[in-house]
């Protein structure tokens, strides 16, 4: 597939001799999908392994010359099986009308495809379909072929879904690329451009890579000129493709766990700097597959692979690790090769020969190099290693002393079980050490560490998904499940990763992790990732971690309602862009965008002065609002900014020393106490988040019961005896109101859906709290924060005054709360919205504002809650 999506870009843009009689006739794609239109062609499959041989090698025949394309992609050995085998011209044909051709306009048969215009865009197309299938071999017992088995593509594999592995759009690309690389570009001399280095860590099908490549060779051109090294007359597009190949060979690297995506990404950067008469780019050295999360530093290998407490994974010991084997003697050994990799020429074929042969040596199994990857692979072993093929963490520094060609202390046979189990672990976890993959980044040509070594800049769009094993068929669930266990043991137990210690693993966190440790100072991290990184209270260390090492200068905050991206439209997913380095004071925000468009009114001048951002939120006011967690609020224009500043500065925290000090927690489990609960009647009611109404429990409703002896069981201190304060858990889009609260009555229980006061409270208070929650002005504060989950981290962080700041208004809230919870009266339920408002120190314009963020409550009811606070405001 992928040779002829190459082949037919490299004919559409006149890369090849279509002008040629023969190769036109003989060899061209074009010629085959002539053929391939009439049903009972024969010698398709033949023509295109001719076809692939001579792209190839190449070819000078009298007149003739064609360019062979070195590189994975036409390497005989790189497909051994269709080198070896035989397809159906049948299948054959079908694959080239396929992609070659499409339904036309008309309904008339099929039209041909310009492939001129190929770009990125459409493979990253062709990645997410190729992602939706799972290949299965089959065989025919009956078969006559040599080959009796056949590759057969099974749709729904879930593999996309699963892993969060989505093409990114190309407006979001070129956004991040511009904000993440364009400080790095500035005023910058056209020698350090070619020395910046660049890495997507998940890089799909190359999106980022690509613009990357674009972006950095425009920057290239524009510091020729500004420097007077060249003309503007003198940059055509001769030189702009050198400029092009130069930055993807040298500036560019990539990651990704998926083979099939570095091959895309591969020939998205080919096409992006394909030349007719050189060969392709040499990209091998800076694309690589392997698990990015998945690795150990060469800081781990001084110490035992054990739990340990988490510490900073940059903080390197200096060098030799072992007594008898200098790590830097192999790094002096192999960046030489490597620094040769990225500068010198691939004009020709014998020099991109001469590359592929000095990567392969590189990559041997006795290169001193390779040595060391295997002793990190056995450094992580232990925590993937399986009962019946164990790692012993204990074996570690013998193993390691084999592997480095001295005597260990262990029996040869045993050393020889434990090596295989640990070199079939990083096989089948595709473990990747950074530091060892990509020495020329950490370390200088001495071998020596560099004082500012790691990346200048990581960009993508990395897999957000949770780190679980409930996606994909039985068999992949039943495959997964260990390495999903081990994988979560990895993350919080080895001490590569500083905060993921507790609750669900995400991937999206890890990467966010690596990528701040991949960066170094100075240098720049782009990357979407899911909102959840702004609020959610599992992320809350990894914020602060962020926050510490980080000036995250702008974030922009999008909602999936256009399906951006192929997941649930009420996701929502946010562009950050930081620097490493220093500590975050200010972030510049714009929130609640839909069009990816609006991107491209973005310039490239700070965030800190550009108006594009509406917002900008001090670190300052998110501890106010959040406290250590730094939670970052949905706020979206200056007004909303105004109103949330000024409830901060007036009320403290609701669970705050400084404020009520109170909290809030679960009572009994609908899955885990469902044994003990017997049909309603039968015992005390059980109250579920959705039978919670503003102000009202609605008992009617209850599904069960239970018993009086399981409650006092289940909820210590008589809990259930009292009136308690309660609020639902689950925020639906169909509520008209986010915070949803109601005095839970006496002789009654709630399952997790239901969130109830733990901290003794007089019922007057709780009266008063309840009206506060149910009212617009809190919930428009809460809805800052919320997503789907109204957590207690989120209400025990809302600024809400105490009974004592106002007596008069904490009274008449109080009764206007008891009274609405006794019947509903709407001139009661206006004016305690009015007094709420008033309260806060709304002005009614911002009050206005306020009740407009409530769409699905009645026109009618917000009007009389507005014409109230006039009433209210003359008192």
């Amino acid at each position: 597939v992928y040779r002829i999506l190459f082949l037919l870009f490299a004919e559409a843009r006149g890369l090849v001799p279509l002008w040629h009689p023969v190769y036109r006739e003989s060899y061209s794609l074009e010629s085959l999908r002539t053929l391939a239109e009439h049903p009972q062609v024969v010698g398709l499959w033949e023509a295109l392994r001719a076809i692939a041989r001579l792209a190839h090698a190449g070819c000078r025949a009298g007149d003739l010359r064609v360019t062979p394309f070195n590189g994975r992609l036409f390497a005989p050995a790189r497909t051994p099986l269709a080198e070896r085998g035989g397809l159906d011209d049948g299948a054959a044909r079908h694959a080239i009308l396929a992609i070659s051709t499409r339904p036309s306009r008309d309904g008339g048969g099929r039209e041909r495809i310009a492939y001129r215009d190929l770009g990125v865009e459409q493979l990253g197309a062709v990645y997410e379909t190729l992602l939706d299938y799972e290949p299965r071999i089959e065989t025919n017992s009956r078969s006559t072929k040599p080959f009796p088995e056949s590759v057969t593509l099974v749709r729904g594999s879930g593999a996309r879904k699963a892993t969060g592995s989505f093409y990114t759009p190309q407006p979001i690309a070129h956004y991040l690329i511009r904000r993440t690389l364009g400080p790095l570009v500035q005023q910058a001399t056209p020698e350090r451009i070619l020395q910046l280095r660049i890495v997507d860590p998940a890089m799909g099908s190359g999106a980022f890579l690509v613009a990357a490549c674009h972006y950095l060779a425009e920057a290239y051109e524009a510091a020729l000129i500004r420097t007077g090294s060249c003309a503007a007359t003198d940059f055509g597009d001769a030189e702009r493709l050198v400029a092009r190949r130069t930055i993807a060979e040298r500036c560019l690297y990539g990651v990704d766990l998926n083979p099939m995506a570095v091959q895309l990404a591969r020939l998205s950067l080919w096409l992006a700097t394909l030349a007719a008469d050189r060969p392709l780019t040499f990209l091998d050295h800076h694309l690589q597959s392997g698990d990015s999360l998945l690795g150990a530093w060469l800081a781990n290998l001084v110490q035992k692979p054990t739990r340990r407490k988490r510490r900073q994974p940059t903080d390197r010991p200096s060098l030799p690790l072992f007594q008898d084997n200098d790590l830097g003697e192999a790094l002096r050994a192999a960046l030489p090769i490597r620094f040769a990799l990225e500068e010198g020429p691939d004009d020709t074929l014998e020099q991109v020969r001469a590359k592929e042969r000095a990567l392969a040596g590189l990559a041997r199994r006795d290169a001193v190099l390779s040595k060391w990857k295997r002793v990190a692979d056995l450094w992580c072993a232990p925590w993937f290693a399986t009962p019946d093929r164990p790692v012993p963490a204990s074996a570690f520094a013998s193993l390691a002393d084999l592997v480095l060609g001295s005597t260990g202390q262990l029996a040869r046979q045993i050393a020889d079980e434990y090596l295989a189990a640990a070199a079939a672990i990083a096989s089948r976890h595709c473990l990747f050490h950074w530091e060892l993959e990509f020495p020329e980044v950490f370390f200088g040509p001495d071998g020596t560490r560099l004082p500012a070594g790691g990346f200048d800049a990581v960009i993508g769009n990395p897999p957000w998904d949770m780190i679980r094993a409930d996606t994909g068929s039985a068999d992949q669930r039943s495959r997964s499940r260990t390495d999903v266990s081990r994988l979560l043991r990895f993350s919080r137990d080895a001490g590569v990763y500083r905060v993921q210690s507790s609750g669900h693993g995400n991937r999206y966190q890890l990467f966010l992790e690596r990528s701040i440790a991949l960066t170094k100072t100075g240098g720049r991290i782009g990357l979407v990732l899911p909102s959840g990184l702004l609020s959610d209270f599992g992320s809350g260390s990894l914020r602060k971690r962020l926050f510490e090492s980080c000036d995250v200068d702008a974030i922009v905050g999008f909602e999936n309602h256009q399906s951006v991206f192929p997941v649930h439209r009420s996701l929502r997913f946010v562009l950050m862009t930081a620097f490493r380095g220093t500590p975050t004071q200010s972030i510049a925000c714009r929130l609640g965008e839909r069009d990816p468009a609006v991107l491209e009114a973005a310039g490239e001048e700070s965030a800190t002065s550009s108006p594009w951002f509406q917002v900008h939120l001090s670190r300052a006011l998110l501890k106010r609002l959040s406290g250590d967690d730094l939670a970052i609020p949905d706020i979206r224009s200056p007004l909303d900014l105004a109103i949330v500043e000024r409830a901060a500065m007036l009320f403290a925290p609701l669970g705050s020393c400084d404020g009520w000090n109170i909290r809030f927690g679960r009572e009994l489990n609908a899955t885990d106490d469902r044994g003990r609960f017997k049909p309603p009647g039968l015992g005390l009611p059980v109250v579920e988040g959705k039978q919670v109404e503003p102000f009202t429990v609605n008992l009617q409703s209850v599904r069960y019961s239970v018993g009086s002896r399981d409650s006092r069981r289940r909820l210590p201190q008589g809990r259930y005896e009292h009136p308690r304060l309660a609020y639902r858990d689950v925020a639906s889009a169909t509520n008209r109101l986010t915070l949803i609260a109601a005095i839970l009555p006496a002789g009654c229980v709630s399952t997790h859906t239901v969130f109830c006061l733990r901290t003794a409270l007089p019922l007057r208070d709780q009266h008063f709290l309840c009206g506060l929650f149910n009212s617009f002005v809190v919930n428009y504060l809460a809805r800052l924060r919320v997503t789907t989950h109204v957590t207690t981290a989120i209400v025990e962080g809302l600024p809400i005054p105490k009974a004592t700041e106002k007596p008069s208004v904490y009274r008449e809230l109080s009764a206007l709360a008891r009274l609405l919870g006794r019947r509903f009266d709407p001139v009661s339920a206006a004016r305690l919205q009015a007094v709420v408002a008033s309260l806060y120190q709304l002005s009614e314009a911002e009050f206005e504002h306020v009740l407009g963020t409530f769409p699905l409550v009645p026109a009618g009811v917000r009007a009389a809650a507005l014409g109230a606070y006039a009433t209210v405001a003359r008192r």
